[in-house]
């Protein structure tokens, strides 16, 4: 049986008055289910995070407060719990925050924000859109020298 995955949508559910998590939209725009942070870190950090760097050890996803609202930034933390960079789960921040569905990962501080960008598919994969760099280890070794 061939099983087709099926490009979907994600929206951070603070965004929205909801718990950390996401909010998973199909192709006919309607949500299909949502998914809580512990799932969903777990998923990043198996799917994602391998995408993100050539070597990924030692770094993981973390969601943290921000200005008085519970789990409303979603970061990369390196080995030794500093921020590393930011990931925002359905809104572009050099879209003017515009919702797109799709994961960014970026500075919130430099422009243009987003390094990568990715889409969620329906077996949980998530596949790269076209992005600034191959992997956040060769941006990082550009601006460390």
């Amino acid at each position: 049986m061939n099983v087709t995955t099926i490009p979907q949508h994600v929206r951070w559910g603070p965004n929205d008055e909801r718990p950390a998590g996401i909010s998973i939209i199909g192709e006919n725009g309607v949500e299909s289910t949502f998914m809580r942070w512990n799932d969903l870190q777990s998923e990043l950090e198996h799917k994602l995070m391998p995408q993100l760097f050539v070597k990924p050890e030692g770094f993981r996803f973390q969601a943290r407060d921000h200005q008085n609202k519970s789990d409303w930034l979603v970061q990369i933390i390196d080995g030794r719990g500093e921020w590393f960079c930011d990931v925002w789960l359905g809104g572009n921040p050099d879209n003017g925050w515009a919702f797109d569905g799709f994961v960014h990962v970026g500075d919130p501080a430099e422009a243009p924000h987003v390094w990568q960008s990715y889409q969620r598919y329906s077996d949980g994969t998530y596949r790269r859109l076209p992005s600034r760099v191959a992997s956040l280890d060769q941006f990082r070794d550009r601006n460390m020298k």
